[in-house]
C-alpha cells in the first residue's frame, strides 16, 4: 500500500477577537488578534516542509458566519500555497461557518475542495497516477445541526486508507455544543481508517487505531481558560497498518492559568519575586511561545492585610509586568487573584473565648452542618437579601455553595480580626 501522510486540523476560528482579558497593551493585543492567522500560516509551512499528501480541516475555519473578508483571503492564499506545492486539501465546514451562513465570492484553488452539506463527498487521491487514499466528508448545512450526521458515511474501499472528516460532538462532551451527536461504537462501526474530528478544542485520541478516532484540538487558544499546547495531527499511515500520530504545536501565543503559593515568602518583595519567578519558569517550558498568564496566589502569608488592601494585587501585577518587559518572546502577567490567608491557626483560634474564636466556631457549625439545617439556613439568608423579583432571577445556592460562602466569610472575617488583636 505503501505510505499515506496528512495533516489533520480544525477549529482554527480564523479572525477571532481575543476575549476574556482584563488587561492587555497594544503591542500584545496585536499579537493576539494575529495569532490565528499566523498559526494557520504554521500549519501551512509544516505541510509544506513535511511533504504531506493533503490536508484535512474538519470545521469552524472561520469565527462566525458574519466572516470577514480579511479572513477569507488568509484562508485562500493558505490553500493555494498548498496547492503551488502539489498539495491538495479537503475542507468541511461546522457550527461556526456552516453552509447557510454566506455566500462564497471567491476562487478557491484548483487542489483545494470544500465538502457540501447534502450527503458525503468522496474524494480519491492518488500520486503518480495510483490510487493512495479516500477522504470522506460532509459539512454543516446550518448552525445547529442536531441529527447524527456520521450514520451518512458509507463503508469505505478496505483496500486503500480512509479518511473520515466530520465536526461533531463524539461521546457527549459537556464543554461543547451537543451539534452532530456521535458515538464511538458509530464511529467504530463504519470500519475508516482515521476519523478526524473538529468540535473539540483539545488534542485527544479517542482511539488509536481500527479506526484511529482523533480530535486535533484547535489551532490556537482563544482566551484564557484554553490552556496549553495548540496546533494539528501529523499524521502517517504505512502499509494499512496503525496511523502515527504525532501533535504539532503551531500556536504563536499560549495561555496558562496556575498558582503561586507565598507562604514561605518573607516579605512584599519576596512574594513579588516569587510571582515572576512563576511567570519565567512556565515561559522556559512554553515552547518559544509568547505567554498569557493568569495566576492566583495561594497560602497563609503574615502580609494578608496588607495584601487585603483594595489596590495591593493590582500594583503586584504592574510591578511583575515592569520585570517581565525585557523577555522575549514576550510574557504578560494578565491577572494575578487574591487566594491568600492570614497566618493564623484555626485550632487555636476556635479554642479562644473571644470574637474571634466565636467566628471560627459558628462558621464551621455551618460548614459542617447537615441538609436539613443547610436548608433552613438558605431559605433566611434568600429570604432576607434576594426579595421580590431581584431573587427569581438568581439560581438557588447549592449545599456545596452554602457551605463555601460560611467559609469564605470566616477567612475574610479573621483576615481583618487577628491581625489586628
Amino acid at each position: 500500500m505503501g505510505t499515506v501522510r496528512f495533516i489533520h486540523c480544525a477549529d482554527l476560528h480564523l479572525d477571532t477577537p481575543f476575549r476574556g482579558l482584563a488587561s492587555v497593551d497594544e503591542e500584545r493585543a496585536r499579537a493576539l488578534n494575529d495569532a490565528t492567522f499566523d498559526s494557520y500560516a504554521n500549519i501551512i509551512d509544516l505541510a509544506i516542509r513535511e511533504e504531506v499528501d493533503f490536508v484535512v480541516i474538519a470545521g469552524d475555519v472561520y469565527d462566525s458566519t458574519d466572516r470577514s473578508l480579511r479572513a477569507q483571503f488568509k484562508f485562500r492564499d493558505g490553500l493555494r500555497r498548498l496547492s503551488d506545492h502539489g498539495i491538495r486539501s479537503f475542507v468541511a465546514f461546522g457550527n461556526h461557518d456552516p453552509l447557510s451562513g454566506w455566500s462564497n465570492t471567491l476562487e478557491w484553488p484548483e487542489l483545494a475542495h470544500t465538502f457540501g452539506g447534502k450527503h458525503v463527498d468522496v474524494c480519491e487521491v492518488t500520486r503518480d497516477g495510483e490510487l493512495i487514499a479516500t477522504i470522506h466528508g460532509i459539512s454543516f448545512p446550518k448552525e445547529a445541526v442536531t441529527k447524527d450526521l456520521s450514520a451518512q458515511f458509507e463503508t469505505p474501499d478496505p483496500s486503500v486508507p480512509s479518511i473520515a472528516v466530520l465536526h461533531a460532538n463524539v461521546g457527549g462532551d459537556t464543554g461543547h455544543l451537543p451539534y452532530a451527536p456521535a458515538t464511538l461504537e458509530k464511529l467504530s462501526s463504519k470500519s475508516f481508517t482515521y476519523w478526524a474530528l473538529g468540535h473539540v478544542h483539545s488534542h485527544k485520541i479517542l482511539k488509536a487505531d481500527s479506526p484511529a478516532i482523533v480530535y486535533s484540538g484547535n489551532s490556537q487558544s482563544r482566551h484564557p481558560n484554553e490552556t496549553g499546547p495548540k496546533g494539528c495531527c501529523l499524521v502517517t499511515i504505512k502499509d494499512g497498518g496503525a496511523p502515527d500520530i504525532r501533535f504539532v504545536s503551531t500556536d504563536t501565543v499560549r495561555y496558562y492559568r496556575g498558582a503561586v503559593d507565598v507562604s514561605e515568602c518573607e516579605s512584599i518583595d519576596s512574594i513579588q519575586r516569587a510571582v515572576v519567578a512563576t511567570c519565567q519558569s512556565v515561559a522556559e517550558s512554553s515552547e518559544g511561545r509568547h505567554l498569557v498568564v493568569r495566576l492566583s496566589a495561594t497560602g497563609r502569608t503574615p502580609f494578608q492585610q496588607e495584601l487585603a488592601r483594595a489596590d495591593a494585587f493590582t500594583d503586584l501585577a504592574e510591578a511583575t509586568r515592569a520585570d517581565l518587559a525585557a523577555c522575549e518572546p514576550w510574557v504578560w502577567l494578565e491577572r494575578l487573584s487574591p487566594e491568600t490567608r492570614g497566618s493564623y491557626n484555626l485550632d487555636e483560634l476556635r479554642q479562644q473565648q473571644d470574637f474571634s474564636g466565636d467566628i471560627v466556631r459558628a462558621c464551621s457549625s455551618l460548614m459542617d452542618a447537615g441538609a436539613d439545617e443547610i436548608a433552613r439556613l438558605r431559605n433566611e439568608l434568600e429570604a432576607d437579601i434576594l426579595p421580590g423579583s431581584v431573587g427569581k432571577l438568581l439560581a438557588p445556592l447549592t449545599d456545596e455553595e452554602f457551605r463555601h460562602l460560611a467559609e469564605q466569610a470566616m477567612h475574610q472575617t479573621l483576615d481583618r480580626v487577628v491581625e489586628e488583636s
